[in-house]
């Protein structure tokens, strides 16, 4: 299996079920694995045979701006079903961190896989 992999991908949001939270935008890192068959795309050296992961991180972004969300749970299924639905993916992997939330902790996250292996 191939995977177009993103690491993360720095986001700002609402984010969160505390008042505090809600007050202001919310720094999130993003890591996404999507699997897909990189052969013809690296035999031709084109990017339409792959997964352009700068739309995939725009796509992400869009999500990101457009909504407000109580859990990071939410947004990433919202990340799953988008990524899905609009790029030649069979399989991913996403992980959603929120930063400095907790003291002594570097970050907090849910990680959800969605498609066929």
């Amino acid at each position: 299996m191939d995977k177009v992999i993103i690491r993360d991908l720095a986001l700002e949001t609402i984010v969160g079920l505390y008042p505090w939270e809600r007050a202001v935008k919310q720094t999130l890192l993003i890591d996404v694995d999507m699997a897909t068959d990189i052969r013809q795309a690296a035999a031709d050296d084109d990017l339409q045979y792959t997964v352009d992961y700068s739309a995939v991180c725009e796509a992400i972004v869009v999500l990101a701006d457009k909504g407000q969300y109580q859990l990071i749970e939410t947004l990433a299924e919202n990340i799953a079903a988008t990524v899905l639905k609009n790029f030649a993916v069979s399989w991913l992997r996403v992980a959603v961190y929120k930063t400095d939330v907790m003291t002594h902790v570097g970050r907090v996250g849910i990680e959800i896989e969605r498609g066929e292996k």
